[in-house]
């Protein structure tokens, strides 16, 4: 089934959708966000809209271009791509986060090209699979510098203006996307997005969250995952903004040197490393924190440098926003309430908490539908079946609960991770981890169901040779009989098992961890 074959009435903005990206009233609708950037270009040309690292290859004799040089550029490369029969197949490359990377990701939706990025961390392995799985036109690293590098030639030279190539009318419901998604299983799919859910889901993340086209957005994250493609790449081209690329700690260091940031999207353990290191520029006013829940210690730290933390959730398969805050309504604890466009329900579950009269929040397992929702799992009809109904509803795994005093959504875990003793009490693992994690010197928590299920066991990795125990028991203290660990014990793994154990995101791939500590007899 085709989950964007009816968006053809939603795809012209509301007077809602056009106040949201401020300057950008224009007399035709932007139905991509192609659109978008030909847009900017016309009414902002002389505005800086991508920085040039000086690590982004040496083509460049600038530090910036403006959005007039930036759509040339993008079609000078559309172009090449074009006449080299790339629109015939869906494009591979690997994602280095550089505004090379940036280019080829516009040029691609311009030349009416499928691109699939694919997240130079992932390692050799996680390549190989993902080449696997489709047949496509694969863009190595030194065929992509050269094409990027004559069509920034041909936009210093001016001749950019002047090219003449016939590019396709793209469609909104077009395929525009692959996306990798390996969950916590570690086996990566592909998740096909149309022009159509990129464009609205960046529209409403950017309506939780305006910026102006004042703000220099810096992205570390990569573009290759679904987070910084729509929060940073998509928000960006709709707010006709700056936009500043590098990777990791090390390129917020490089980048935060020489410019002033305005936002930035974060991953936890990427926020903890730059707080601890100190190099917040004054600029900074909000950070976007995705991928994990932030720790509340975190969240207040960001708060004393003047920082406003915007946390949300979603998942890649939704393109990959559900929710967010807003800048008015930032909680710690809390992921937002639904963004724009979506239709949501929760599978009622009884709650254990609380008497029979007592007013309990709206708790259970989400679906949720809209326009913002994959295609499908590439070539991948029965994936795609088992996720999504034949009424369009989207399973997300994941068990919610909706906060009655803020209608912000609490993410209790995922479904299938939720330990059920033999006594009956029903536990989720992942808000006891976060408690524990939020300890300092802690890196890593997991609580698992003990012998005969009658209890959970704690393990925890630290930075220190000991366990905090003092910090552990005061958590213990305050947790209902049936929470309280039977065993507290020291997490050990191999550095070379991390990979394994644990995801790009730090999060805890559950069934291999499990497996471990069955074989493993810890440090109790």
């Amino acid at each position: 089934m085709n989950h964007t074959d009816s968006l053809s009435t939603t795809i012209t903005f509301s007077a809602t959708n056009r106040r949201l990206i401020g300057e950008c009233m224009v007399p035709h609708p932007i139905r991509t966000l192609v659109d978008a950037l030909n847009r900017n270009a016309e009414q902002f040309a002389a505005r800086r809209a991508l920085l040039l690292s000086d690590d982004s290859d040496a083509f460049q004799t600038a530090d910036s271009v403006t959005w007039a040089e930036l759509g040339r550029w993008v079609k000078a490369v559309a172009a090449l791509l074009r006449s080299q029969g790339s629109h015939h197949r869906p494009l591979m490359h690997v994602v280095r986060n550089t505004p090379a990377d940036v280019v080829i990701a516009l040029a691609c939706q311009l030349a009416g090209i499928i691109e699939i990025p694919v997240d130079v961390d992932g390692g050799d392995d996680y390549l190989a699979s993902c080449r696997r799985k489709i047949d496509c036109a694969w863009l190595d690293d030194e065929t992509k510098r050269e094409l990027v590098r004559r069509g920034y030639q041909a936009v210093r030279s001016d001749s950019a203006r002047s090219v003449i190539v016939e590019l396709p009318q793209v469609s909104p419901t077009d395929d525009a996307l692959v996306l990798w998604t390996s969950g916590t299983s570690g086996e990566p799919k592909g998740v096909v997005l149309s022009h159509a859910s990129q464009l609205l889901n960046a529209a409403a993340k950017l309506q939780s969250v305006p910026q102006s086209g004042t703000d220099l957005r810096l992205t570390v994250l990569s573009i290759a995952h679904g987070y910084a493609r729509t929060c940073d790449l998509g928000t960006w081209l709709l707010s006709g903004c700056t936009l500043a690329i590098a990777r990791g700690f090390e390129g917020w260091q490089r980048v935060c040197q020489r410019s002033e940031p305005t936002l930035c999207n974060l991953v936890p353990s990427l926020a903890g490393r730059v707080l601890e290191s100190g190099t917040v520029p004054p600029s900074l006013r909000l950070v976007g924190c995705g991928g994990a829940a932030m720790t509340e210690d975190q969240f207040w730290r960001w708060g004393e440098r003047g920082v406003t933390v915007i946390q949300g959730y979603g998942l890649t398969e939704a393109g990959p926003v559900i929710a967010s805050q807003t800048p008015d309504d930032s909680i710690p604890g809390h992921a937002g309430r639904f963004v724009d466009g979506w239709e949501y329900r929760l599978a009622e579950e009884p709650v254990d908490e609380g008497g029979p009269n007592e007013a309990r929040p709206a708790e259970g397992r989400l679906f949720v539908r809209g326009p913002h929702l994959m295609r499908g799992y590439w070539q991948d009809p029965e994936s795609t079946a088992r996720r999504i109904d034949a009424a369009g509803w989207l399973d997300t795994g994941d068990r919610v609960r909706l906060c009655p005093s803020t209608r912000q959504l609490q993410v209790l875990g995922r479904c299938d991770d939720r330990i059920v003793l033999s006594n009956g009490h029903k536990i989720d693992p992942m808000g006891l981890e976060q408690r524990l994690v939020a300890i300092k010197g802690v890196r890593t928590a997991v609580v698992s169901v003990g012998a005969e299920r009658r209890s959970v066991e704690f393990w925890v990795e630290t930075t220190e040779p000991t366990l905090p125990m003092l910090e552990i028991e005061a958590i213990v203290r305050t947790l209902p009989r049936w929470e309280q660990p039977k065993r507290i014990c020291r997490l050990v793994f191999p550095q070379n098992l991390r990979q394994q154990l644990l995801n790009r995101k730090g999060a805890i791939r559950r069934s291999e961890m499990l497996r471990y500590l069955d074989r493993s007899t810890g440090s109790c």
